[in-house]
């Protein structure tokens, strides 16, 4: 872990006070954080940080959570399309954490997708990383250990799959060894499986994306119409990796077997089958279980025993991270817990924005929509202007207690009830194309708007 500088990393995100660095990648970067009892939460904050679990809702004050952003960069691209495939990325990341729940997978705490500067909150589980624990601990090849690390990698993947998703990115690296066994992380590259074949893919045909070292080799050559073997496939090269210390080919997957130099013969049984480079002879998830289970068996151990060998093997290495100061404090400053009520109470920095000002120029009845669906805004004229008096305190500005009058509504009907006047009005001719012509069209805009109100209603219920 690594100290905070408040130039570049934020204080709060939402409910929770960051404390420190945790690591950095090329999409974003994690921390460790603290969340905050904040006053006044209920219902709407729940949906508006897509919080579904009450367990989590109702967290001590001093619970730690690893809270992600996304770079800045990534964000402020002149190129929007590019903007748009990194916010769509992380909203599938949101989107997969919550929807995978298991005891091998870290609780989903809340999400701002939408903000000005995104982020999401998961449960820290305390402990180092599998590729941390492997390079300075050394290879596991205690058969219980590596069996039961081996079923905890099943079981995550069991609930990754069971949610109809595709984790695609299972490494050493994104696997924590926690104080109750193997815990999977990172779901940036999890995919719908059904969904696969979308125009609109974050993967394109053709393109590997994933870490090359751990991945077979059909993602290699096309990471959008992977299967789940190819999950199965990451569960082999994880645990070769746990028992050899080396990845098991040099940069690039290979569609033919690794060197087997340093792995226990009680292993290759198991990885042979899992390293098969055509897919359908691959195990399922069901038989890596019951051949690691077997393999206990054999040895005489149960799954407890295996457990505990595990957790023996990482105490002893003392490789789990300590946390700073800061996070064992007895509670956040005043102004931290100060920021974070304004952020979440009225869309204030740094969870702006989804109060600003432009809320309804959409739906101005001095817009002028063109033919692309984009608002034209035309001036006002001064002397029939009336003052802008918003439902909601503009950001940055006094609320007032004089509200200015309203103005008159006027009201629109399509009946008459003048007889002469409704003989007297002409028919229009039966002409079917004038006829689509007429048919009211909603401008692209109108569905910008009501998105932006339902975001803006669930931040805030004094809209």
């Amino acid at each position: 872990m690594e100290p905070l500088d408040y130039d570049r990393d934020p204080r709060v995100r939402g409910p929770f006070e960051t404390l420190a660095l945790l690591g950095q990648g090329g999409m974003g970067r994690a921390y460790l954080a603290r969340r905050l009892l904040l006053e006044g939460w209920d219902g709407s904050w729940e949906t508006a940080y897509r919080i579904a679990d009450a367990d989590a809702v109702s967290m001590g004050e001093d619970s730690l959570a690893v809270l992600k952003t996304i770079r800045t960069e990534l964000l402020t691209d002149e190129d929007a399309r590019k903007v748009e495939r990194n916010r769509a990325r992380f909203v599938a990341e949101v989107d997969a954490i919550r929807t995978v729940v298991g005891p091998r997978i870290p609780a989903f705490l809340g999400a701002a997708p939408e903000a000005a500067e995104p982020w999401l909150a998961m449960e820290y589980i305390a402990g180092p990383s599998l590729d941390t624990q492997v390079k300075q601990g050394g290879p596991i090849t205690d058969v219980g250990a590596w069996a039961a690390l081996g079923l905890g990698l099943v079981e995550a993947l069991e609930s990754v799959h069971g949610a109809g998703l595709l984790h695609r990115d299972l490494k050493p690296g994104n696997v924590v060894l926690g104080p109750n066994g193997p815990v999977v992380l990172d779901f940036g590259l999890a995919v719908l499986a059904e969904r696969q074949d979308f125009s609109n893919a974050l993967t394109k045909t053709g393109w590997a994306l994933g870490t090359p070292a751990f991945m077979p080799w059909e993602q290699y050559e096309d990471s959008k119409h992977v299967k789940a073997s190819a999950d199965v496939y990451a569960i082999g090269s994880t645990l070769f990796f746990t028992a050899a210390g080396r990845t098991p080919y040099t940069g690039a997957p290979a569609p033919w077997a690794p060197d087997w130099k340093d792995v226990p013969a009680a292993f290759l049984p198991l990885l042979g089958r899992l390293f098969a480079s055509t897919e359908a002879q691959r195990p399922q998830l069901p038989d890596v279980r019951q051949e690691l289970s077997a393999m206990l068996a054999r040895n005489g151990l149960s799954y407890e025993a295996a457990a505990q060998r595990l957790a023996d093997i990482v105490a002893a290495a003392h490789l789990t991270p300590r946390l700073p100061a800061k996070a064992i404090s007895e509670g956040p400053d005043p102004e931290v817990r100060e920021q974070a009520q304004r952020a979440v109470d009225h869309g204030a920095a740094p969870d702006a924005p989804w109060l600003d000002d432009g809320l309804f120029d959409e739906l101005s009845p001095d817009v002028d929509l063109d033919l692309d669906g984009e608002a034209n805004v035309v001036p006002h004229d001064d002397a029939h202007s009336a003052p802008y008096t918003p439902t909601v305190p503009d950001q940055g500005e006094a609320q007032t207690d004089q509200l200015a009058p309203p103005g008159p509504t006027r009201m629109y009907s399509t009946k008459t009830t003048d007889p002469a006047q409704k003989s007297a009005r002409p028919m229009p001719p039966a002409d079917p194309a004038a006829e689509s012509r007429r048919r009211p069209v909603v401008p692209r805009s109108a569905f910008k708007v009501a998105e932006r109100l339902r975001r803006a209603y669930a931040h805030s219920g004094s809209l």
